[in-house]
């Protein structure tokens, strides 16, 4: 009992040195006895401190272990006390308090307050259905993305496309089929104009009166004469070409003018030339225009789905690789070399289009 007494009067004699402001008696009191309860008293001395903007005091009650979170008999704490006292008391009083006891801004008083409310926070911004539309939008944009690769990586190993509802009535023609229908194409054509050359037929020539200037008579003279050209070293190269299977198989070559005819089929064929390769534009040229020749052939720009679908048939028909392994044995040798640069460069000027589109 007389413990008790003593050790209240001297948690009096500590608030009387903080009211007065003998501020190192207050400490060497509680050196000499730490067994003070410093948020005695009504109201508690960090209440005081704050409602007479006594900064010091403050500080030296929060290094001896005061209680930011200690209620008063209204249940306000020091945070309550300190919101009250206006701005001004905001940066010594407020934010010390606070740092030191974060979770007293939780603590509501008797009329149901906290000290966010007294100074005009509000309660606290709740951003966890914001956080979940972000994450639900960073989500679907996510699956897009990879939806979108995946499709190009489809396309370009496997060669095939998925049915398009404006693609329904013209199924796009294979590599295989392509390639197919140019070399039946090419036979024809050489077998058609062989046909001509034994029968020795020839276009009569034109009026003197016809509507042609002398322009386009000379072009197409030339044309003829390029083609005779052309024929006479395919005859050469076949002629050559049974010679050595000749030599090959022991057997001495046929006499000219024998007679003796050598099935078509037997050897290789008539070969391709650089003007004989169905380019986009008759005769090759420039691959920036093969493409856009070709770019101009597909679909409107409207329609990407459809228009990068059909890109991607072309990338895979004038592939070098793809190219080179169905077409080789059919070029001559002497003019592989400049075949394959401009199927090269046609299909990096297909790549730069494809770029573009995504």
């Amino acid at each position: 009992m007389a413990s008790t007494s003593r050790r209240q009067r001297r948690e009096r004699r500590f608030r009387r040195y903080l009211s007065s402001g003998r501020l190192v008696r207050a400490q060497a009191l509680f050196q000499r006895h730490p067994g003070l309860d410093v948020d005695a008293g009504q109201p508690p001395t960090l209440h005081r401190a704050c409602a007479r903007h006594d900064a010091p005091a403050l500080c030296l009650l929060l290094r001896l272990g005061a209680d930011p979170a200690h209620q008063d008999r209204h249940g306000d704490t020091a945070l309550h006390a300190a919101a009250r006292q206006g701005p001004d008391a905001y940066t010594d009083f407020f934010l010390p308090l606070l740092s030191r006891c974060p979770s007293a801004m939780g603590i509501k008083n008797k009329d149901g307050e906290t000290p966010g409310q007294i100074l005009g926070w509000g309660p606290p911004r709740d951003s966890t259905e914001e956080e979940e539309e972000d994450e639900a939008f960073r989500e679907r944009e996510w699956r897009q993305k990879l939806q979108g690769e995946l499709e190009d990586e489809w396309q370009e190993v496997i060669g095939r496309f998925e049915d398009d509802a404006s693609l329904e009535a013209q199924e796009p023609e294979s590599f295989s089929a392509w390639s197919d229908r140019l070399a039946w194409e090419h036979a024809q054509k050489q077998q058609q104009q062989q046909q001509r050359e034994a029968k020795g037929t020839c276009r009569p020539p034109r009026a003197e009166g016809s509507s042609h200037s002398w322009w386009q008579q000379e072009e197409q003279r030339l044309f003829r004469e390029r083609a005779r050209a052309k024929a006479e070293d395919l005859c050469e190269s076949r002629a050559r070409r049974e010679q050595d299977a000749h030599r090959d198989q022991g057997l001495k070559p046929a006499r000219a003018g024998s007679g003796v005819e050598h099935p078509r089929g037997g050897g290789r064929g008539s070969l391709w030339r650089f003007g004989d390769v169905p380019w986009p534009c008759p005769g090759g040229g420039d691959p920036e225009a093969m493409a856009a020749a070709l770019m101009a052939r597909g679909p409107p720009l409207e329609e990407q789905g459809a228009l990068r679908r059909y890109l991607r048939i072309q990338q895979v028909r004038w592939h070098p690789d793809r190219f080179l392994q169905r077409f080789r044995s059919q070029i001559e040798t002497w003019e592989l070399g400049r075949v394959m640069g401009a199927v090269t460069a046609l299909s990096q000027a297909l790549n730069r289009h494809a770029e573009a589109l995504k």
